[in-house]
């Protein structure tokens, strides 16, 4: 039985099975359900872009994502509308959320469960297995989905995110089919197999161009000449640097920030990786003397050839530039596992089939007499189409090994260049909250009222404190008596004043 939940709602009896499918793409790509919904009468559902979409076959869940497509259009000769929805499964999510960290002498297992933790934590990684150990890696603003296909390419690995945003990461051609195909089998259409073989991409030796790697240490010592210098230059652009400094009784260890990320009132000295160059913050004496030590970056080169498929096919050669790998050890993995993946050519199958239980990146197998054949393929493509209500029939694309890495090769090449990062790059993360805020005022309205008092105040009248007949004595103002006794008044002209 099908059963499709839209936001945990049945809605298996209102969708069109003739459009219905459901597409698993090879295990690291995005997975696609299609389907079309009817709206009319008393169907009240709209589809809206970010609902979740759920897929069981029977009791297995074979889709879990969201709606990321909506075409809509009129019913003809009918009151309703035509919805024709894409949904695209969880792990679409990863391609959206960067990046920025840089990781040292870790394994590929816990890079992926600190990105996942930090980044992406409504997902899980219980099934996240890789014990082999990156020396440094680097990512600079990309995707999650891109960390981990870089970490994939690394040792060879498949991956994807199932139905229940659990990250599956394992080595390829370990996850198995249910059933493998034969001549007499029976669990596919026979008249629908189809083979091609394809020898052209055959690689045997391959060359790995990194970014810059840690070399062994190296120790050197400049001698001051003069008076007047304060920046010195370095004969390397060195990781782990140290700087002693001799000034006439003995070296003596300095403390070293990078320049313009730190400055002198906490570190002795600035180091400018870029321009390899050590600041000290005032002029150093003529003969003193600097050591320094550290690890010089050095241009990551590997070259790897296989001598018996040269012999067999001639040479062929392939180049890898990739930046990010950053030291020797993962540069001879990448090539060897380039070598193997390489090395036989590439052949491919399609069949459609029956049998249930099979999904892309499962490894199947092709034993034909008739074919004179026996080889293993990665499940590259798996479509569900609806059959009935009640079931699917599949049709199924597999392809060698060697292919799949081609595949994956031109969709790297194709994919927009990412910015290389070094160690004097900070990743600071900055978050922008955009929501709609309401605020309430409430304004109370008073009813004016009569607020009547009666109020009472002294006065205290001074009749005549001088006396009667004593005249004042007449003075110019402006002027203040000093009390009520003081005889001295503010005369007027031509009256109480005279002019002579």
């Amino acid at each position: 039985m099908i059963q499709v939940l839209i936001n945990s709602i049945d809605m298996s009896d209102q969708l069109s099975w003739e459009d219905f499918e459901v597409e698993q793409a090879i295990t690291n790509e995005v997975d696609t359900a299609r389907f079309e919904y009817r709206k009319y009468g008393d169907r009240t559902y709209t589809p809206a872009i970010n609902d979740e979409v759920e897929i069981f076959e029977g009791a297995n869940k074979i889709f879990g994502g969201y709606i990321m497509n909506i075409e809509e259009s009129n019913i003809s000769g009918a009151n309703g509308l035509i919805f024709r929805v894409t949904a695209t499964d969880y792990g679409a999510m990863l391609g959206g959320i960067l990046v920025a960290q840089a990781y040292e002498s870790q394994t590929i297992g816990e890079i992926i469960i600190d990105i996942i933790s930090n980044y992406a934590p409504a997902f899980t990684t219980t099934n996240v297995f890789s014990n082999f150990a990156v020396t440094k890696i680097a990512f600079n603003e990309i995707s999650i989905t891109d960390c981990i296909k870089k970490l994939a390419e690394i040792v060879k690995y498949d991956w994807y995110v199932d139905e229940d945003k659990d990250i599956h990461f394992f080595p390829k051609m370990t996850n198995s089919a249910p059933y493998d195909l034969t001549d007499t089998s029976g669990n596919y259409i026979a008249e629908t197999l189809t083979r091609n073989i394809d020898g052209t991409q055959i690689v045997n030796q391959v060359k790995v161009r990194g970014g810059e790697g840690d070399g062994d240490t190296y120790t050197g010592v400049i001698t001051v000449q003069g008076n007047d210098t304060a920046i010195f230059n370095l004969p390397y652009k060195f990781s782990n640097l140290t700087i002693e400094l001799d000034i006439g009784a003995g070296y003596v260890s300095k403390t070293v920030g990078q320049d313009f990320d730190d400055t002198f009132s906490t570190h002795d000295c600035l180091q400018n990786f870029q321009e390899k160059q050590i600041k000290f913050p005032s002029v150093l004496a003529d003969g003193d003397k600097i050591r320094y030590s550290g690890n010089p970056k050095v241009p990551i080169k590997v070259v790897v050839t296989n001598s018996g498929s040269v012999s067999q096919f001639g040479l062929k050669e392939k180049i890898i530039n990739d930046a990010t790998i950053i030291d020797m050890a993962t540069a001879r993995k990448r090539a060897k596992a380039e070598i193997l993946a390489y090395q036989y050519g590439s052949n491919e199958i399609n069949f459609e089939t029956y049998s249930s239980g099979i999904r892309a990146g499962m490894v199947i197998n092709l034993t034909s007499d008739k074919r004179d054949s026996s080889d293993n393929y990665v499940i590259n493509r798996v479509t569900f189409r609806a059959l009935s209500p009640d079931s699917f029939y599949y049709e199924v694309s597999a392809i060698t090994t060697n292919k799949l890495q081609l595949i994956e090769l031109l969709q790297k090449l194709a994919a927009p260049k990412q910015n290389d990062i070094d160690e004097s790059i900070i990743a600071e993360p900055l978050f922008t909250d955009l929501l709609d805020i309401e605020v309430a005022e409430l304004i109370r309205k008073v009813a004016p009222y009569l607020d009547q008092v009666d109020l009472e105040s002294d006065e205290t009248i001074h009749k005549d404190p001088l006396g009667a007949g004593v005249e004042p004595i007449w003075v110019l103002g402006p002027y203040v008596p000093t009390s009520a006794s003081d005889p001295k008044r503010v005369g007027l002209l031509d009256n109480s004043l005279k002019l002579y």
